[in-house]
């Protein structure tokens, strides 16, 4: 399971890795305040981006990684569900959070970055990310 667009109106950037962390291809990234690091349960603010490429914690020499970036707040991207967690039809606008392993979407709701814009089944959807106005929800 990994994200991919699901709209054209992505671009590829490069981004440093940070030294000592794993990523995963596929796998959302966000802004730590210090490097991009994989989203997980806890870093689900400042998202960047879908990482294109992977990297091993024991790769030190890995400097930048690619990942591809929304240009604009309509991007949308295809997800699939945390397992054991569904969707349904009528879930279209409501929102959601990432799963703890930067793969999938969970059905918590406690940060709520990405909202289901169009059901595919019970295990796929597509999504876009939701935008911040400084005051948290």
């Amino acid at each position: 399971m990994a994200f991919a667009p699901a709209s054209r109106d992505w671009t590829v950037q490069k981004t440093p890795a940070k030294g000592s962390t794993t990523y995963t291809a596929g796998a959302f990234i966000a802004n730590d305040a210090t490097n991009d690091v994989m989203v997980t349960a806890g870093t689900q603010q400042y998202i960047r981006g879908i990482l294109l490429e992977s990297k091993t914690n024991a790769a030190a020499t890995t400097t930048s990684l690619s990942f591809q970036a929304p240009l604009s707040a309509e991007s949308t991207f295809y997800g699939d569900m945390k397992s054991g967690e569904t969707l349904a039809a009528t879930d279209i606008g409501k929102p959601f959070d990432f799963a703890a392993d930067g793969l999938t979407i969970s059905t918590t709701t406690t940060y709520k970055p990405v909202t289901l814009v169009k059901f595919i089944s019970t295990t796929k959807g597509v999504f876009k990310l939701n935008l911040t106005t400084g005051i948290e929800n």
